[in-house]
């Protein structure tokens, strides 16, 4: 029940993830236009990839070790201030870095202010502390606050962003909700631990270390290929390259978003479950999540990949059609990065093999140097899309020849083919549809009405096995008793 309750406050937070920005971020591209949205996208990537850095392996690290000792509210205490200390001096010193690329970086001098703005943000992320949430389960908090901050992010949208102008606004607002998540933080962080035990005397920094380093070390080969791919085109290319490329990869990440949330609450049970010998049930949990991720991405790529013009063309407007074929391109990173937040960082995580997720990164990290300055300075953001894809399908196919050698993955190839037979539907429903609705607004909706239609029919009642099928029929049983 604990697991279903995370599963179901995540997969809520992964929505607003998805809906807030689906609101805000077409009025943004409409309203600065492809260049301001690349140079914004440039910046943002820009802090995120030092949040990635200063983290040090900590959001995977602190979620594994705040679940460990949850129990114990001393332990807790400690355990929770040495890994926030070890963030903070990661960010103090990564700021200053920073700082100097600002005036040493003709790209980043170029926009001093908004890099300003942008090294502030970076630095107060060393309070989201969602590491620390999510391991004590706190999947309604962080849903919660997380609902309400993006609420209040849309109004000050369209209040402080009327021009092309007031692009800079943008950082100046992330700040600000930074700022307001820290003092919610703050309080509830007050609540669940003791800091009145607290001895700073006996804190034991060294301990973590070691197993960080090796975090970090895969956390950095990942970064090189999942966070510096935007930095990268913005470097060997152009601003308006970026922008094209950031928005038709931001639309699929928000996908990706909302599948891992699935992953990300199951996380902490499978830790617990591996932990206390419960390796049964532990198989289990991880079928279940690879059946529901398969059966939900895959519509979800095809739907992208065929009804791209009309999504770009809605959402952003035809000055965006550069950002078809890439959207088109990175579609499939959905099913690709679900996968991979199975066999990757909830088994090999789960499990403790750290060292075959970092061989998988430093395979995804050479895969994509090579690749990048291959292809981006010819081919721009297509050359790009097509490096993030091909590079993330390196990584996936690491993570599931180590997960072979943990655990057995037999019927998981049947569940896979089934699916894709499942998929010979939904084309005949988007290409009679295109045919015959003119409207494009209209043609979509139509076309998600009786794909999901057909989702649940062939869920509910062709697939043998299902899980959809096996969840609703306890659901009825148990309404049935109650009544």
């Amino acid at each position: 029940m604990e697991t279903r309750k995370n599963v179901f406050y995540n997969v809520l937070l992964a929505i607003t993830q998805v809906l807030f920005p689906l609101i805000t971020f077409p009025y943004l591209a409409r309203t600065l236009g492809p260049e301001h949205v690349g140079v914004l996208n440039f910046a943002e990537s820009f802090a995120r990839y030092f949040v990635l850095l200063a983290a040090l392996g900590i959001p995977i690290y602190g979620v594994r070790e705040v679940a460990k000792v949850a129990a114990d509210r001393t332990l807790l205490t400690k355990t929770a201030t040495e890994i926030f200390i070890i963030n903070a001096l990661g960010t103090v010193f990564l700021s200053l870095i920073f700082l100097a690329f600002i005036y040493w970086l003709p790209q980043l001098s170029a926009e001093k202010t908004l890099f300003n703005w942008a090294l502030l943000y970076f630095i107060l992320q060393v309070f989201q502390l969602e590491w620390f949430f999510s391991g004590m389960n706190q999947f309604k908090f962080i849903a919660i606050r997380s609902l309400l901050i993006r609420l209040f992010f849309i109004a000050v949208v369209f209040l402080f962003i009327r021009s092309t102008n007031d692009y800079v606004n943008y950082f100046r607002m992330q700040v600000g909700l930074a700022v307001v998540l820290a003092a919610l933080n703050g309080k509830r962080l007050w609540d669940l631990l003791d800091f009145s035990s607290l001895s700073f005397a006996k804190l034991e920094l060294k301990k973590h270390l070691k197993p960080l380093a090796l975090l970090f070390l895969t956390i950095f080969t990942i970064s090189v290929y999942f966070s510096l791919d935007t930095i990268l085109l913005g470097f060997l290319a152009d601003n308006e390259s970026v922008g094209y490329y950031s928005s038709a990869l931001k639309l699929n990440r928000l996908f990706i978003g909302v599948l891992s949330a699935i992953s990300v609450a199951m996380f902490p049970g499978l830790v617990n479950l591996y932990h206390h010998g419960n390796k049964e049930e532990f198989v289990v949990m991880v079928k279940q999540c690879f059946y529901v991720l398969l059966s939900l991405s895959m519509p979800l790529v095809l739907g992208i990949i065929t009804c791209a013009p009309e999504i770009i063309h809605i959402l952003f407007g035809k000055a965006f059609d550069r950002a078809i074929l890439p959207l088109q391109i990175t579609a499939p990173l959905i099913l690709i990065i679900s996968m991979s937040g199975i066999f990757g960082f909830q088994i090999l995580s789960a499990v403790g093999k750290d060292k075959s997720i970092l061989i998988s990164a430093f395979m995804g990290m050479l895969i994509s140097i090579i690749l990048a300055f291959q292809l981006v300075p010819i081919y721009q953001e297509n050359g790009a899309a097509l490096t993030i894809l091909l590079t993330e399908l390196t990584v996936c196919l690491a993570f599931i020849f180590f997960t072979r050698k943990e655990i057995a993955l037999s019927n998981y190839s049947l569940v896979f083919f089934q699916q894709i037979a499942g998929l010979i539907p939904y084309l005949g429903i988007v290409f009679l549809f295109k045919l015959f609705v003119p409207t494009l607004l209209l043609r979509l909706l139509v076309i998600g009405i009786f794909s999901l239609a057909w989702f649940v029919v062939l869920q509910m009642f062709i697939l043998p096995n299902s899980l959809f099928r096996m969840q609703w029929n306890r659901l009825a049983d148990r309404f049935t008793k109650e009544v």
